[in-house]
């Protein structure tokens, strides 16, 4: 499912992400828990957004990391386009899928795990930033 067309979905699930309180790092690797969707933070979407088919939550986790990933970057778009300014990110044509995000992000986490305390939103948007980059004319997303 490509991400421009997609309707967002799980929005309190996604403002619980965003905004939650953050867990220790050793809570965000283990099992996934009723406390991993509420984090809040970079580790915990991408422990999320890599469960795997085995795990007990696995459809709630990709479908909350799926939420997560359109409504992070459905907001940046709105907010850019309303500022006028020049967006964070800017996806390729054609739009890479919804899995295909995840995994690049869960490879990112793993590979910066100094991001991994910070807020959600920011860990998200600052992987969006370097995977995809926007030319340096006005570049639209």
């Amino acid at each position: 499912m490509a991400l421009r067309g997609f309707a967002s979905f799980l929005p309190m699930a996604a403002f619980a992400l965003v905004f939650g309180a953050a867990l220790p790092a050793s809570a965000q690797r283990g099992a996934i828990s009723g406390e991993t969707f509420t984090a809040g933070t970079t580790g915990a979407l991408a422990r999320l957004c890599g469960a795997t088919a085995q795990e007990p939550a696995y459809a709630a986790a990709i479908h909350f990391c799926h939420g997560v990933l359109v409504g992070s970057g459905q907001t940046s778009d709105s907010m850019h386009k309303r500022q006028g300014t020049r967006p964070g990110f800017c996806l390729p044509t054609p739009s890479p899928t919804l899995d295909q995000v995840a995994a690049s992000f869960v490879a990112w986490s793993a590979a910066n795990p100094q991001f991994e305390g910070m807020r959600a939103a920011d860990g998200l948007m600052r992987f969006a930033a370097a995977q995809y980059p926007c030319a340096a004319r006005s570049a639209r997303r």
